[in-house]
This record gives C-alpha cells, sequence and structure tokens, in this order.
C-alpha cells in the first residue's frame, strides 16, 4: 500500500501548535532508533486549522521498550495495550503499531459475534492504518521530516467534510460497536456527513450498543454531550435511532421533548462556550427527564408515589446501560425532587435558595418552562425571589399566595 506524502507547509502546519511533551516523545524514541508520528485528532485538528487540544503518538516501539525509554510511563490495557506518558500539565498517550494480519496466538482475537477481544500483534505503520477506524483520524505526521502521511485518503475526507470507516462498515461496527458513537460524535464535533454505507451499518448494528460495558458507553456519552458539541451530537443520534436505543425510557412520539433536548443540549454548549463548568449529573438529569415528567404528571397534578418510583426506576435502568456513579446519581435525584419545592412556596423557601443543589435545580426549572408554559409565573417569582434582600423577600413571600390564587381565578 503507497500512501500519498505531503509537506506540512501544504497545510500551514505551525509547531508552535504542538505539545512540547509531544515533540520531545518523538524526538526521544527517534534518537533511541524508532519511528514516531502524531497520529488522529492532532494532525486533524492541524490540517483542519483548528487548534488541537490531543496528541496521539504511534510508534513501531513496543510497550515495553517504551515504558523503558520513559520512565514517567505507565503501560495499561488488556485489550488494547498501550502507554500513558505523564508530565506535569499533560498525560500523552503512546501506542505500537497494530497487526491483525496472522492467526497466532498473540494475534488479533475476535468472538463469534465479530467482535475484537484482543489487539496486540504488533505491526509495521501500513498494517496498523488498516486497524484504524474512522479515515479522518488515520493520518500520520512526523513532525521533524515535516512529511504528513495518508493512506486512506483521510486528507480528501476532511476536505469533503465526510465521515467515513477504513473497511467495510457493518464489520467494522461488529468488531467494536463503540464506534457507532465514534461516528456520531466526530459527525456532531466537526459537522460532517455520516457515510451512507457507515448509517446503513449504524441501522442494522445500533442494539449491539447494548452489549458493550456500560462504564465504556458511559465514557462515550460524556465525550457527546460535555465537550462543546451536544446539541449536535443530540441531532445525530436521533436521527440515526441510537438516543432511543442508549435513553429506552420514554418513546417521544409527538415530539415535545425533542423540542426540550435541543434547547437544552444548545444552552449546555453555551455554558461551555463561556467557561463555566458542566455537572455530569445535570447532563443526565436532562436526558432521562422525559420518563420522570410523564409518569409523575408534575406538570398537573403531582402523583408522589408515581414520581419516586419513576426517579428510582429510570435512574436504576440506566446504570445497566451507561453506568452513571453514584455520586452523580444522588445529584440527579436532588435535582428533579427539588422541582417539587418551587411550588411549595413558604418560609422554607430563604433556607432553599441556599441550598447547594439550589442552583442546579432552578437552572432546570428554567430549562422546563421551554416546554411548560404554565411555568411561567413561577418562574419569574423566583428569579426576582433568589436575588432579593431578606426584607424583599419576606414581601414577596407575603403576596405569593394572593397572586398564585388571582392567577388561577383568572
Amino acid at each position: 500500500m503507497t500512501p500519498d506524502i505531503y509537506n506540512d507547509k501544504r497545510f500551514g502546519i505551525n509547531h508552535k501548535d504542538i505539545s512540547p511533551n509531544a515533540l520531545s516523545i518523538i524526538s526521544k524514541l527517534h534518537k533511541s532508533g524508532f519511528k514516531a508520528y502524531i497520529v488522529g485528532g492532532g494532525i486533524r485538528d492541524m490540517i483542519k486549522g483548528l487548534h488541537p487540544k490531543d496528541f496521539d503518538i504511534v510508534t513501531d516501539c513496543e510497550p515495553e521498550e517504551i515504558r523503558r525509554i520513559f520512565r514517567n510511563s505507565r503501560i495499561i490495557g488488556r485489550r488494547f495495550k498501550l502507554v500513558h506518558i505523564a508530565f506535569p500539565d499533560e498525560v500523552l498517550e503512546t501506542t505500537t503499531f497494530r497487526s491483525g494480519g496472522t492467526n497466532s496466538s498473540e494475534s488479533i482475537e475476535v468472538n463469534d459475534k465479530g467482535r475484537i477481544v484482543r489487539d496486540n500483534h504488533w505491526g509495521t505503520q501500513e498494517e496498523d492504518v488498516m486497524r484504524r477506524d474512522l479515515t479522518i483520524n488515520s493520518i500520520y505526521y512526523d513532525p521533524f521530516s515535516h512529511e504528513v502521511i495518508d493512506y486512506t485518503n483521510g486528507i480528501k475526507d476532511l476536505k469533503d467534510r465526510k465521515i467515513k470507516f477504513i473497511g467495510n462498515s457493518s464489520e467494522r461496527i461488529l468488531e467494536d460497536p463503540v464506534r457507532i458513537l465514534r461516528a456520531i460524535r466526530f459527525a456532531a464535533k466537526l459537522n460532517f456527513t455520516i457515510d451512507k454505507e457507515i448509517a446503513d451499518g449504524i441501522k442494522e448494528h445500533k442494539h449491539q450498543l447494548l452489549e458493550m460495558p456500560s462504564a465504556r458507553l458511559y465514557e462515550e456519552i460524556l465525550k457527546l454531550f460535555m465537550s462543546g458539541h451536544a446539541e449536535n451530537s443530540y441531532k445525530q443520534l436521533s436521527s440515526h435511532g441510537v438516543f432511543d436505543v442508549l435513553f429506552p425510557h420514554y418513546q417521544d412520539r409527538d415530539g415535545l421533548f425533542h423540542k426540550f433536548f435541543l434547547n437544552a443540549f444548545r444552552e449546555t454548549d453555551q455554558r461551555l462556550e463561556s467557561g463555566k463548568k458542566l455537572n455530569v449529573g445535570f447532563i443526565y438529569a436532562i436526558l432521562l427527564w422525559p420518563k420522570v415528567f410523564i409518569d409523575s404528571e408534575i406538570s398537573e397534578q403531582i402523583n408522589f408515589k408515581k414520581f419516586y418510583r419513576s426517579i428510582a426506576g429510570v435512574v436504576r435502568k440506566q446504570q445497566i446501560i451507561t453506568s452513571v456513579p453514584k455520586k452523580f446519581s444522588s445529584f440527579i435525584k436532588d435535582v428533579w425532587m427539588n422541582q417539587v419545592r418551587f411550588n411549595r412556596v413558604g418560609k422554607k423557601s430563604l433556607n432553599f435558595t441556599k441550598n447547594l443543589r439550589f442552583r442546579a435545580a432552578y437552572d432546570f426549572l428554567l430549562l422546563r418552562g421551554k416546554i411548560e408554559p404554565d411555568l411561567k409565573f413561577t418562574i419569574d417569582w423566583w428569579t426576582e425571589f433568589k436575588t432579593a434582600n431578606y426584607d424583599k423577600k419576606i414581601r414577596l413571600l407575603n403576596t405569593y399566595k394572593k397572586k398564585n390564587a388571582r392567577r388561577y381565578n383568572s
């Protein structure tokens, strides 16, 4: 296989955009007699003219030898062995060229469903490229020879804004169904189109995701919804029928929650862009809310028995699919259960505004208001109340019942 080789000047690549630690690792591997390249998102983003955040390195040096060269490193993974090289400001992932071309005991192992269970047979760069999933992530870059190496037309797909798998899409998905989420994530992040062959493969094999370890799916959910492209991620997941596989608690036939999710994830992206932090629990509170909303009838006359039962049930079921760490499941439940307190205005409301979870619960109330117009009075009142001084809060409490009564009588 003959690659296309370009000089980095063609893409305006600036070494100042590259992590000094990544350059140091590559230089040290070269001096030790090994080949080494930046691969994946780092070179992809530089070609696109973006500022890269991650730098993955690939080499013909085997993990144990990398470990000997770099004392600040450790080998991780059983299914795919790789090396983490730690620096004070970042940890860089370094992998060895892989090959799946032999039947030896150390070769790639596939189970009866076509899924890769081990892939620790080392090979050449030409073999390694075929073990990668997306063409746009299979471009290699040597920052010292200034060569950009492309075996799979990845640069063309970047130009055409296409997400394509290397090889047969159905086979690649069966090897590792999480590739479905990777394809969707990169389409959402880069605003690219998913190739029809991949779309067909997703349609056929999307339920294979439910056989994946819940911890792996949890990590993908974080990348989908907490990286600044949550709205696009939701749109892609929905359009390919994957959202209902991952969150199968309620079928949104009338489109009510489609609007809820679009607004919620748009605001999530805006929050991240403005430099504010995101809470995993809040993201899950958004994702799982429809089931609780419908079961409890919270927008009308709440059924508390169904409310609490639904809260416990939906979190428990989601744990099985994508995993939800305990510290976040407590947060989710607090945000939901505090929704009731917005309708129980009284002296305890003074302390409620001081509650650690109040801000999150209030923000969630605002999201609910996008699809529940009857919440306008409640939202307006709490918006004024939460920022008022003590004397004004007392006045607002005293007039609340009168205003609320007039609202229902009008």
